[in-house]
């Protein structure tokens, strides 16, 4: 039983067909709300609301496309299914790798569009329903952008940085119509697919994150969670980093002198 509870709520989530999504709709089911699982591919999202559904939780399924008439549509959804909206978790997000130098204008238009641009339309969409009560709104956004760069992604890392305007704008906006915004900004999350599906990829990321692991979709969930409860009622404009320490460190060099002391000083200690 979560510590978190959104008993009586009504949560939006988009990309819910698998991973952060999925795990968000999840807890949120589990914490109380009744969940409209929103994903590109309706079938995905499907399986998981009937998953639910099995469990004794309230959770239906609709498709998703990221523009404004997708946005309307999955809103209306929401209020068709359960009569009123009160957390929007806006998850979806992608990234079709590309460097700097050959970078074409349609990967770019759908990276801003995906990431970025979505976050307008789906809060315009979304006002109406949650100003009724006030409401919450969680972003996905992520370290990449914010804090670091990656190679090949520097129109993704130039929407998740634009997210985070995004966010602080529209919670000072929206502060009055008792609205928060937040986000939070995921590091390396392990996937079933993608780079980190891969374990020798996988074994050498890991090796600089200082606590020694790839993040799992519930990681970013519960954190996902907490924003859209009533104990994170004072909290707006804000974003989590949920990383596992990754940004930390200043070089990779740190991680690999740290690594070696830790190995020295185990070798060290007596037996008990």
């Amino acid at each position: 039983m979560t510590a978190f509870r959104v008993d009586g709520k009504v949560a939006l989530v988009t990309g819910a067909g698998r991973g952060i999504g999925a795990a968000a709709a999840t807890r949120l089911a589990e914490a109380g709300a009744q969940v409209l699982l929103a994903n590109r591919t309706r079938d995905a999202a499907q399986v998981l609301a009937t998953q639910l559904r099995e469990r004794g939780l309230a959770a239906q399924a609709t498709g998703f496309a990221a523009d404004e008439a997708g946005s309307r549509q999955a809103v209306a959804d929401t209020l068709a299914a359960f009569g009123r909206l009160d957390i929007l978790i806006h998850n979806a997000g992608g990234c079709p790798w590309s460097d700097l130098a050959e970078l074409k204008s349609d990967a770019l238009e759908q990276t801003l569009a995906l990431n970025l641009k979505s976050c307008f339309w789906l809060t315009q969409a979304a006002l109406p329903a949650l100003t009724v009560r006030g409401g919450r709104i969680v972003v996905t956004s992520s370290v990449t952008g914010p804090r670091v760069a990656m190679l090949g992604a520097s129109h993704y890392a130039a929407a998740k940085a634009g997210v985070n305007g995004f966010i602080r704008a529209a919670a000072l906006e929206l502060a009055p119509r008792r609205i928060t915004v937040n986000g939070v900004e995921p590091g390396f999350v392990a996937k079933s697919r993608g780079r980190l599906s891969v374990p020798e990829v996988r074994a050498r990321l890991e090796h600089y994150i200082p606590l020694g692991t790839a993040g799992a979709p519930d990681d970013i969930a519960y954190a996902m969670l907490f924003l859209a409860s009533d104990e994170a009622r004072w909290i707006t404009g804000q974003t989590i980093v949920v990383d596992g320490g990754m940004t930390l460190p200043e070089s990779g060099q740190v991680m690999e002198e740290a690594w070696a002391r830790q190995a020295v000083q185990t070798n060290e200690d007596p037996e008990p």
